[in-house]
């Protein structure tokens, strides 16, 4: 172990002699990494528009649009019903509101009026605006319900909550379930840079193959597994230092919130950071310069980062692909920080730590295979 440690230090060493590689392994990534966090938790508070189409034009349709308006991050925008569609596929807006004609009729003959909302995704921000339009009919309801459906008792009873004599209050608190989920999508989009970063290892390994480095050690009282576990050791101590900057900086700093323990977090992107280390070690055994290198690094990170549901969301794939999605580790990782945000202990992702633990060491034995039965 004492020789693997001295040729760890002189790989750093020779890594670490121009200032500019320090630039390049260490402070270029954390910035990337600060960079991408703030990036996209900026983007998580931006504000939706929304177009409104009033078929209705009565005194109920108005004071909706009105509640709505006064909805935090909503940008209401008055609109012909023919229009609103073209608006949401063009990306104008985010989402379309209709107000049927009959929409007070219903409401008074003691239905439930129905609101149309046209959009694109129907899993994010429609539900959320769609659940706040409900409960403000809900509220209307009660009026009309209180008035005994008479027209001339329900204007009455509007007027006197508009003047302060009916107090219809809406109150909207912290959606951490929606913090949660662009936090997990954020860390997924960061396991995609941690993973490039640990790849560096392979052209490190190529590097050393060109530069005839595993034959000479067959001369010196160093083996290949030895040279190759030094190497692995120096990109395992960047990985510590980039990650533990980032999630520092981040956290006290920047003030972000993981909605998971600093610790455990930092514990978990680690242990993938060795399985990314093990998978780059992998692909260089099965390559002959650093050209195939990276052909196999990017015909690797890609696809499994896309099917994992790194780039996006893993409810937008369909139930097979979902399934697919465990057959990378990736997958695994953002389960246990899902599971984690939910208020899961740390016991509760031993089975995912242990799947990506399996993930490493399969692909060291590919690996050791390769190096031991191929002329390197």
């Amino acid at each position: 172990m004492g020789k693997v440690i001295l040729i760890a230090k002189n790989i750093l060493r020779r890594m670490f002699k121009k200032p500019a590689n320090l630039l390049l392994h260490i402070v270029l990534p954390i910035i990337v990494s600060i960079g991408l966090f703030v990036a996209f938790n900026m983007g998580g508070g931006s504000t939706i528009a929304v177009s409104f189409a009033d078929l209705s034009q009565t005194a109920t349709s108005e004071w909706l649009k009105e509640q709505l308006s006064q909805v935090e991050g909503v940008n209401l925008y008055e609109a012909d019903r023919d229009a609103i569609a073209q608006y949401v596929v063009n990306g104008v807006v985010q989402l379309g509101i209709v107000i049927p004609a009959d929409f007070e009729d219903v409401l008074l003959s003691g239905a439930d009026p129905k609101i149309e909302i046209v959009s694109i995704n129907s899993n994010n921000t429609a539900g959320w605006l769609k659940r706040s339009v409900n409960y403000h009919i809900q509220n209307l309801a009660v009026v009309a319900k209180a008035s005994g459906y008479d027209s001339a008792q329900y204007y009455h009873l509007m007027e006197q909550s508009q003047r302060g004599g009916i107090a219809l209050k809406s109150a909207y608190v912290d959606d951490q379930a929606k913090a949660q989920k662009a936090a997990l999508n954020t860390f997924g989009t960061y396991l995609i840079f941690l993973l490039i970063s640990t790849f560096t290892i392979a052209f490190q390994i190529v590097d050393e193959k060109k530069r005839g480095t595993f034959s000479r050690i067959g001369m010196a009282p160093i083996s290949k597994s030895s040279y190759t576990l030094a190497n692995i050791l120096v990109n395992l101590s960047i990985a510590m230092i980039q990650v533990g900057s980032v999630l520092l900086i981040l956290k006290y700093v920047l003030g972000v919130e993981f909605y998971v323990s600093i610790l455990i977090i930092y514990i978990i992107l680690i242990l993938f950071a060795i399985c990314g280390i093990s998978l780059g070690v992998m692909l260089a055994s099965f390559s002959k310069d650093s050209t195939v290198a990276g052909v196999l690094l990017a015909a690797v990170l890609t696809p499994s980062c896309m099917i994992a549901g790194c780039l996006w969301p893993i409810e937008f794939m369909p139930a097979y692909m979902q399934k697919v999605a465990y057959m990378t580790p990736q997958r695994w990782v953002l389960d246990a920080i899902s599971i984690i945000q939910r208020g899961g202990s740390f016991s509760s992702v031993f089975p995912n730590m242990l799947v990506v633990l399996c993930f490493t060491v399969l692909f060291f034995l590919i690996s050791v295979y390769r190096f031991k039965n191929k002329a390197i």
